[in-house]
């Protein structure tokens, strides 16, 4: 049997349960790449940069596992809803954490740090050095 061709990336984490037993930081850093990278829409840096909120981001996390959330719930103990959610707040505390993006409301507004990670020519490793500031030490 023939298997199909794809183009298709293979995402970072295999589904909720593969972001949530992943490295919290890794995940932070990662997300807020391709979350903010991705609604770059002129030159940056910006100072009326596109702010993205809860929906966006459970949107890019679900991509960054392969899965999608379906359609919208008012039951947050649904799965994978509940654990995207759990994951991207904890995302959005350890950018706010690292100093580089910020709760604005109930949206989320990348700091003048965070600018610089995304308009750096290595984005994803400038992410990882900021997430590296206020790892952990174990």
């Amino acid at each position: 049997m023939r298997m199909p061709v794809t183009d298709a990336p293979i995402p970072p984490y295999d589904g909720p349960r593969g972001i949530l037993h992943a490295d919290r930081h890794d995940v932070a850093a990662r997300l807020f790449v391709v979350t903010f990278l991705k609604r770059n829409t002129s030159t940056l840096p910006r100072v009326d940069f596109e702010v993205v909120g809860m929906a966006g981001l459970q949107g890019e996390l679900a991509e960054l596992g392969g899965y999608s959330m379906g359609s919208f719930t008012l039951f947050a103990t649904r799965q994978p809803w509940a654990i995207t959610t759990q994951l991207a707040l904890e995302c959005v505390l350890i950018w706010e954490r690292a100093s580089i993006a910020a709760r604005y409301g109930d949206q989320v507004v990348v700091l003048e740090p965070g600018m610089r990670i995304l308009v750096s020519s290595e984005p994803e490793a400038a992410a990882d050095r900021a997430m590296a500031r206020i790892r952990p030490i174990s």
